[in-house]
């Protein structure tokens, strides 16, 4: 004959209810480890619960291991209020070990405590630095640049995996962090990165496509005001090479942005598109976007 689980701790409570406490509450906790060992943390989580009351009601303490453990039982359970009762218990009687503070981030996620979950996590990053950290590194990036810690969060970057650090979010929030610290060429590096990743990325090809543009322009615009000051041979062969590295960056400028029309038939984008068709002397190609200035 076959019986659930459920029922075998339902007759293990009836066999303990004539005994003495100590028994009763041995018995909570073995059937807690036993529904652990079974995958069911919500029955864990209340034969917990059973235990530390009976413990409480009969004036014996309670190792601060067992809330750590009941705690981390009770975050598997979703039963979030209790998991981060006993945790803090657990972290009150300075008792850590790694899973307890992963799992007090997370709770702590998930009741938008930013203070509390980074000051969980860059506990459990300095205290355990053998475990593996890559999920807990990850979501510190995030926080750091979230709170504009920019300093921390560039560290943070380059302690995170190479499989992270090709991922779109992250890529688009370090994509963001090198903007504002005006590294340029950083940023032109990661945007190139996110568009390996995905390539119609907006704001990726926002910045290459203006890149290439303000470059081929400010170019032109050098070599031929060097060119009207001084109208020689040598110096008509050096304008001659410069406009042809001026055209490349336009090409790619415009591979940009034709990328982007594609997305959205934005006027700022056609404003791009007839100042670089118009330096090509593409008069027909220049006046179709035209039509889309404001």
């Amino acid at each position: 004959m076959r019986f659930k689980f459920g029922h075998l701790m339902g007759a293990a409570l009836l066999f303990f209810v004539g005994c003495s406490a100590p028994k009763v509450t041995t018995s909570y906790r073995n059937i807690a480890e036993q529904a652990v060992a079974a995958g069911n943390y919500e029955a864990a989580t209340e034969n917990w619960k059973l235990y530390f009351d009976q413990q409480m009601l009969d004036n014996e303490p309670i190792a601060p291991e067992l809330f750590a453990e009941a705690g981390q039982m009770a975050f598997k359970a979703n039963k979030t209020e209790l998991a981060l009762n006993w945790l803090k218990q657990a972290q009150a009687s300075n008792y850590d070990n790694a899973e307890m503070y992963v799992a007090l981030a997370e709770l702590y996620k998930q009741e938008n405590n930013l203070s509390k979950e980074l000051e969980s996590l860059e506990f459990f990053r300095a205290s355990y630095p053998t475990a593996d950290q890559e999920k807990v590194t990850n979501r510190l990036f995030e926080i750091y640049t979230e709170i504009n810690a920019r300093e921390k969060a560039v560290e943070l970057w380059n302690a995170m995996s190479a499989e992270s650090q090709q991922e779109e979010r992250y890529l688009e929030e370090y994509f963001s962090l090198q903007k504002q610290l005006k590294n340029e060429e950083v940023a032109d590096s990661v945007a190139s990165a996110l568009l390996n990743v995905n390539p119609n990325h907006t704001k990726a090809l926002e910045w290459l496509g203006a890149k290439y543009y303000n470059q081929a322009e400010d170019r032109y615009q050098k070599e031929m005001k060097a060119y009207e000051k001084n109208h020689t041979r040598v110096q008509h062969i050096k304008l001659t090479q410069a406009l042809k590295e001026v055209t490349a960056d336009f090409r790619k400028s415009a591979e940009y942005f034709k990328t982007l029309w594609e997305q959205e038939q934005d006027s700022k984008y056609a404003t791009y598109l007839v100042n670089i068709y118009n330096r090509f002397d593409d008069k027909k190609t220049s006046d179709y976007y035209r039509k889309f200035l404001k």
